[in-house]
């Protein structure tokens, strides 16, 4: 009887404040989906590190004498570098590529996607180098050994390209974490407003439940269900959104980064792991608000 009462009294609440009730859904809405996105790019952000931490190498660059002469890595100077580097701990391989094996791997990753360098580079333009794999390419300390030798002339790190590209990615969360948190403040002022009003227009009604004898939680629990019930409708057009956004825009926007594993994709099951758990987040936060609501200005 009391919990019938209870919800009854929630559902009124609504339809007497409906104009309110809609504000709060699309806010909490649009808060809870920017909420749940900033998470989905921080899993692809961690994601997408994995992908190029598979792929990283570090290029050893060879001076132009190892390049013009030594095909194989057989000279002193080369086999010094790759003697350093095979000894030292943290390596996990070391492949040499004379200067036509680099001018070839160039050709081969170019040739599609910029014909116009490939033409405008000459065969000797690129040096001789040895491609190293490190247990941890985040590590670069296997490097120091061979880093000062005379016939190394440069190394070069891609771990500085993941970054910058990895960063990028943590822009965008943080943007959104940040436009979620604006939202959030926009919900708890329409929360309280909307808690309030109900309770102002139900005062009477409470003091007189209170003279006989109901407790506080009885009187002020249909105005925090009103506050939950408005966030979980707000919830489920978050995660409905977020779905239809990653169909129609996100994965036909990025679909050929997907398929280059350029960036790790956001899975429908990321969202329905995420989702839920927002979802709670925005309930607990909505009860919250409207009970702090309730004891600051209901005081009988």
């Amino acid at each position: 009887m009391r919990l019938g009462f209870v919800l009854r009294e929630a559902t009124r609440g609504l339809y007497r404040n409906l104009t309110m009730t809609i504000a709060l859904v699309i806010t909490t809405a649009i808060s809870l989906a920017l909420l749940a996105t900033g998470f989905l790019v921080t899993g692809m952000t961690e994601r997408t590190k994995d992908i190029y931490l598979d792929r990283v190498e570090v290029m050893v660059q060879l001076d132009e004498e190892i390049s013009a002469g030594d095909k194989d890595c057989s000279s002193t100077a080369c086999r010094q570098v790759r003697d350093a580097l095979d000894g030292a701990d943290g390596v996990t391989s070391v492949t040499f590529r004379s200067r036509e094996q680099s001018y070839e791997r160039f050709r081969e990753v170019f040739e599609t996607t910029d014909p116009v360098l490939v033409q405008q580079t000459s065969p000797d333009a690129l040096p001789a180098a040895l491609h190293v794999r490190l247990d941890d390419p985040l590590d670069p300390t296997p490097l120091d050994a061979v880093r000062s030798l005379p016939q190394v002339t440069d190394v070069i790190d891609q771990v500085d390209d993941l970054r910058s590209a990895t960063d990028n990615l943590d822009a965008v969360r943080n943007a959104t974490f940040l436009l979620a948190a604006v939202q959030a403040v926009a919900a708890v002022f329409l929360i309280a407003n909307m808690v309030q009003i109900a309770a102002y227009a139900r005062r009477q009604e409470m003091q007189v439940m209170r003279m006989v004898g109901a407790s506080r939680w009885f009187t002020q629990a249909p105005f925090v269900l009103e506050a939950v019930v408005a966030t979980i409708v707000g919830a489920a057009f978050a995660i409905g959104g977020l779905l239809l956004g990653k169909k129609f825009v996100l994965d036909q926007a990025l679909q050929g980064l997907y398929d280059s594993r350029l960036i790790a994709p956001i899975t429908t099951n990321d969202i329905w792991v995420t989702g839920p758990i927002v979802a709670l987040v925005g309930m607990a936060f909505a009860a919250l608000t409207a009970q702090v609501t309730l004891r600051l200005y209901v005081r009988k």
